[in-house]
């Protein structure tokens, strides 16, 4: 025998208002995590109303780099292995390719992403702001991209018949998008833990975010899997 039609509507009426509810509590839980956080001295801007993929004893950066870019090149060669030394595991740091500062920034890109399906990301970042901005040779070009294969032990003919194809643009295509939702409008772009864009890149701010976020850290921990 079905229930009456008020009883029916009632528990309707109370299934919808548990949704409200249950949709609502973690929207205040952030708002109450922002509030935490908002107080941290420094320059940065928050992306996202709740940290993403956070530990409670370190801090994940990201950095977008571009490859022609001067100033990605001090930041990847100077500012993040100073901040590495000081923070030690406390900072895990990953880094995109995010080619914007010119229409050939996605060549060294793609590079540096074949590079990395053999072990040897790293190694081609290094060599890449190397051979452009230390050697003055252009990375985008055959005899650049053979230089910088022959620097870091890869076949130059295997890397240039890679990239002569469409190896690669799937991968920055996905660092562009990630870029694009962190808000990352220029180079290098720099995001902690998913949510806070830092909006001057020098040591001495970094070193004040990172301190004040591992602070609030230690007393209240977020929300894991944002």
């Amino acid at each position: 025998m079905s229930r009456p039609l008020w009883r029916r509507r009632l528990s309707r009426l109370g299934l919808g208002l548990l949704t409200v509810l249950c949709l609502a509590q973690p929207r205040w839980a952030d708002e109450h995590l922002l509030d935490h956080y908002a107080s941290i001295p420094g320059s940065y801007h928050f992306v996202r109303r709740a940290p993403e993929e956070v530990r409670p004893d370190s801090i994940r950066l990201t950095v977008f780099e571009d490859f022609l870019c001067p100033a990605c090149y001090q930041t990847v060669s100077q500012l993040i292995p100073s901040l590495q030394k000081k923070y030690g595991a406390r900072l895990r740091v990953e880094f995109f390719g995010y080619p914007i500062v010119d229409p050939k920034s996605s060549i060294p890109a793609r590079a540096y992403v074949v590079a990395d399906e053999f072990g040897l990301g790293h190694e081609m970042q290094q060599a890449l702001f190397q051979v452009q901005f230390e050697e003055r040779l252009d990375i985008t070009s055959r005899d650049g991209l053979a230089r910088v294969a022959d620097r870091i032990g890869l076949d130059p003919e295997l890397l240039l018949t890679r990239l002569a194809g469409e190896d690669g643009q799937a991968e920055v295509a996905r660092s562009l998008a990630l870029g694009r939702r962190y808000q990352v409008d220029s180079v290098p772009g720099l995001v902690l833990d998913g949510w806070i864009r830092v909006t001057t890149v020098s040591q001495t701010n970094l070193e004040t975010i990172i301190d004040g976020i591992l602070e609030r850290k230690s007393h209240e921990e977020p929300s894991p899997g944002r």
